[in-house]
């Protein structure tokens, strides 16, 4: 028999396919983090390309927890690449995007902006790098987290 997520049902003699159990997609406690990217050619050329330079993990209180994380990290995170004197604060332009992340612009000395994306994301799921030629016991053993 061959392993699947999926199980058959009949319904008015018809065959029909669902998700065995869907939940096995989601960690039992969902893990929240907060992403930062900034673009990685600032100004404001047509292509804003963006990489991932923070990830942040939040360990209590779930996604609330990372909602108030994302806001204060849109309200004061300072991406490299902007000069700002000692003491000084840079200017900042914070948008809250429909979808619920940030997005920011913050100027230093030398008014170049940078733009940033702040979002609140869950981890659902997380592999590790597997060998070729693990044998059967060994991925069970991995993925129920026995490894």
């Amino acid at each position: 028999m061959v392993d699947s997520p999926l199980r058959a049902f009949s319904c008015e003699g018809t065959r029909h396919y669902v998700a065995a159990v869907i939940n096995d997609a989601v960690p039992k406690e969902a893990r929240w983090v907060v992403l930062v990217e900034a673009e990685t050619c600032p100004g404001y050329e047509e292509d804003h390309r963006w990489q991932l330079v923070a990830t942040h993990a939040v360990s209590d209180g779930g996604r609330a927890a990372a909602d108030r994380l994302a806001r204060k990290l849109a309200m004061e995170y300072v991406p490299k690449g902007v000069s700002v004197a000692s003491g000084d604060t840079p200017a900042r332009k914070v948008f809250r995007v429909a979808d619920g992340s940030w997005l920011v612009e913050v100027r230093g000395i030398d008014h170049k902006g940078i733009l940033c994306r702040i979002t609140t994301a869950e981890l659902v799921r997380e592999w590790k790098y597997v060998r070729a030629g693990e044998t059967s016991a060994e991925r069970r053993r991995r993925l129920l987290g026995q490894a």
